[in-house]
């Protein structure tokens, strides 16, 4: 029977994640995506930071519930119906976002609290059927946050962003830290089905950028910018090739990543991509005069951010930084110079800045592989030598 920790060729191989959960995250990311129409609608400092603290609450509930997915991995009909509710709750704290057409910050916020409320109902239901003993510091953490929530949504002086955070402050800070390293110190994680789940997860989320710049294309009846429409394009492929092979590759070795940090870094790469696909769409079917230089700034960080959060990834993956981490470092502070400097100029050089930073992604996106490429090239090598010393040590036993 393979460990939980195991990387072996079988384990890598077989699929580990079923149609059910990538439906839920189908409807999550779908839920993410309303809150970043916030921003879409009405660029501002504002509703960018709204859309990050919303988006964040929600990829946090969905990375609870994957959690305990990855526990207790049974699905039985009682749990697929708390999870398909869930999906209801977790739609409608998405549609709570808008201010203008929304359902409302309150009943967002109660739904949100509810959906939290889930994540502890799983748990125990889980625990019980596999006969384990459920944690009680995250069954405590959560309860409580879900609580916050609801009570926050009841509240007469109601500040929704408060309570929000304060939620995720209560239920991310035990989970990351204690309950985490208990779980992953005595291998109850299926490290394979979590490095997938995140993967998937990062795929979904890129993918839902283009069909918000497909729906908002179709809106307008054209493409009024053809080589921002292509950047795009390239600029979410050369994410996806930086991801999936030069840092989470399939021949990753599990049982050494940092799990904790690269949760967190998870988090900090899809608020940039995110946010950079958004400024994409923006200047390639809105009004570029009236963008400008919130709209480069905002591009410039979001690009900055993904790059700080691959070499996070990087160094969470393989242990240190090494030239592939660095150069994403050094390139990262290279954008936000760059954009630091051009910022003040004229409405042409945000496009001038825009196709600089899609260069360094690709840049970056060839270095990492080939870096992973030439890890696998070594490791084959040390395989193949190792291999070849134990036939000459069974010659001379014989």
């Amino acid at each position: 029977m393979t460990e939980p920790g195991a990387t072996d060729e079988t384990s890598e191989k077989a699929p580990t994640v079923s149609w059910f959960e990538l439906f839920y995250d189908l409807v999550v990311v779908a839920a993410i995506g309303l809150t970043n129409d916030v921003y879409l609608d009405r660029p501002s400092t504002e509703t960018a930071m709204l859309s990050i603290i919303t988006m964040s609450a929600l990829a946090w509930v969905w990375f609870l519930t994957t959690l305990y997915n990855n526990l207790h991995p049974s699905h039985d009909l009682g749990r697929r119906f708390l999870m398909v509710v869930q999906m209801g709750l977790i739609a409608a704290a998405g549609l709570s976002v808008d201010q203008e057409h929304g359902i409302g910050d309150r009943a967002g916020l109660v739904a949100y609290g509810l959906a939290l409320g889930i994540v502890v109902v799983l748990n125990l239901w889980g625990s019980r059927v596999d006969h384990v003993p459920a944690s009680r510091l995250s069954t405590i953490s959560i309860a409580l946050a879900a609580a916050i929530c609801v009570i926050g949504g009841l509240d007469d002086n109601f500040r929704a962003r408060v309570y929000l955070v304060a939620a995720l402050v209560v239920s991310m800070v035990p989970m990351l830290t204690r309950q985490f390293s208990h779980w992953r110190n005595t291998d109850l994680l299926r490290l394979d089905h979590l490095r997938e789940r995140l993967g998937v997860f990062v795929l979904i989320v890129l993918g839902e950028g283009f069909v918000t710049l497909l729906n908002s294309l179709h809106t307008r009846g054209e493409i009024p910018r053809t080589d921002l429409f292509a950047l795009l394009f390239l600029l979410a492929f050369a994410v996806w090739w930086i991801y999936f092979d030069g840092t989470f590759s399939h021949h990753t070795n599990l049982s050494v990543v940092r799990w904790r940090l690269s949760l967190l870094c998870h988090l900090t790469l899809i608020w940039g991509i995110m946010g950079m696909q958004d400024i994409l769409v923006l200047l390639t079917t809105a009004d570029q005069v009236v963008l400008a230089d919130t709209a480069q700034w905002y591009f410039v960080l979001c690009l900055a951010l993904v790059l700080f959060s691959f070499a996070g990834l990087t160094y969470t993956a393989k242990g240190r930084l090494g030239p592939q981490g660095w150069l994403q470092v050094g390139c990262a502070w290279g954008v936000v110079i760059v954009g630091g400097t051009l910022v003040p100029r004229a409405d042409d050089y945000l496009y001038w800045v825009i196709g600089l930073c899609a260069a360094i992604v690709v840049v970056n996106a060839v270095v990492a592989v080939w870096m992973d490429h030439g890890l696998r090239k070594d490791r084959w090598f040390k395989d193949l030598s190792e291999a070849l010393r134990g036939v000459e040590s069974t010659r001379d036993d014989r």
